[in-house]
């Protein structure tokens, strides 16, 4: 059951995966973002193999030094050999002496191939550097680019004559249904004053023939 439920994980991760790398693809500026940050880690990369180029280059620098010092030492010592008439120590020390010497070739050697190789090392990471960099101007023009078009699109949306049509007739249409409710409006008005009038002269009329009946009553 474990091992059911770990691979419906793997699968639901690799699908999100899928769908993320199908954005990217599909979105060119998301697809330059990978691209540099991808350019920076390469990046930072040459930046410690040049570090320990450097390094390395000091090191040899260090063991030439110290093998050059030696030889010296095995010349000091094979002088004083013969000078004390030991032929056998003379011996001894110049064979030493000829050790320390082939060893400080080798290391002069060694430390001038470093030397040249941590100059070109720098320069390739220099170049790194200015392509990176120039990878960010391009981004940002991109960007800015991207941005003008998306207005520009969003404004032929509004602008353009089908979509303003449509607008100028949902205007006529909002404009034609006010009006309308305004003559009913105006209609309903008209006939409340009406009836008001119809009422009130109704209401004359009946207070008139109520006093004529009174005076009749007075008279007889």
């Amino acid at each position: 059951m474990t091992n059911f439920f770990e691979k419906m994980k793997q699968s639901i991760i690799d699908d999100f995966q899928g769908v993320t790398e199908v954005k990217v693809n599909q979105n060119p500026i998301a697809q330059l973002n990978k691209y540099v940050r991808d350019s920076e880690k390469e990046l930072e990369k040459a930046g410690k193999l040049v570090e320990r180029q450097r390094l390395l280059k000091n090191e040899f620098h260090k063991e030439w030094k110290q093998a050059t010092a030696l030889a010296n030492k095995r010349k000091e010592q094979r002088d004083l050999a013969i000078h004390a008439g030991e032929d056998g120590l003379a011996e001894t020390a110049l064979l030493y002496q000829a050790q320390a010497e082939e060893q400080a070739d080798r290391l002069k050697k060694a430390y001038d191939t470093a030397i040249e190789q941590l100059s070109e090392l720098e320069q390739k990471h220099e170049e790194m550097k200015l392509k990176v960099k120039d990878m960010h101007i391009k981004r940002l023009e991109l960007m800015g680019k991207e941005n003008v078009l998306s207005m520009k699109e969003k404004m032929n949306k509004l602008l353009s004559e089908s979509e303003f049509g449509q607008a100028a007739e949902n205007f006529d249409s909002v404009a034609s249904e006010m009006k309308k409710k305004e003559s009913n409006f105006d209609d309903e008005y008209e006939i409340t004053i009406f009836d008001a009038k119809i009422q009130k002269l109704a209401k004359e009329i009946n207070n008139a023939e109520k006093q004529i009946q009174k005076q009749e009553n007075v008279v007889q």
